[in-house]
């Protein structure tokens, strides 16, 4: 893991960013190249996100960014992303620990690339959904669980 990381909240100057990050990570899953293909405007991060989103710096380069909106009693984590040149170094997960202290449960919407991740991190499988590019999976990290283990 990449010591150094730190965790903020996104602002404007972010944006471009952010949406670099979400576009080039999108790409690296060789699985969904047919289907960005067919919808460009997939790989589109929407601003309107932006109060709710984190961003991981190190030296002051954003490498990778999280948003998690509140839905009912829980945190809806609608992005996560890694700078591809960063990823396997702890980027993702010292995001999911950021959010996580907000003590919330959160849920998530994944494809099955992300699952091996998301279980790692201790989200379990709660249920499946379909999306515009087909099954996905729901997940959940019951937060004071973890806590008390």
């Amino acid at each position: 893991m990449t010591s150094g990381i730190v965790i903020r909240s996104a602002d404007e100057g972010d944006v471009d960013t952010i949406r670099d990050i979400y576009r080039r990570a999108s790409l690296t899953n060789q699985a969904d190249h047919d289907l960005i293909a067919a919808h460009p405007e997939w790989l589109a991060w929407d601003a309107a996100m932006l109060p709710f989103a984190r961003v991981a710096v190190v030296d002051g380069r954003v490498v990778g960014f999280a948003s998690a909106r509140p839905v009912d009693d829980f945190l809806e984590l609608e992005d996560l992303f890694t700078d591809p040149d960063w990823m396997r170094q702890g980027v993702a997960s010292a995001l999911i620990a950021d959010i996580a202290r907000r003590g919330l449960r959160i849920e998530n919407t994944a494809n099955h690339a992300a699952k091996a991740f998301y279980e790692s991190a201790g989200f379990v499988v709660i249920g499946a959904a379909g999306s515009q590019g087909g099954p996905v999976l729901r997940m959940r990290l019951d937060v004071a669980r973890n806590r008390s283990e």
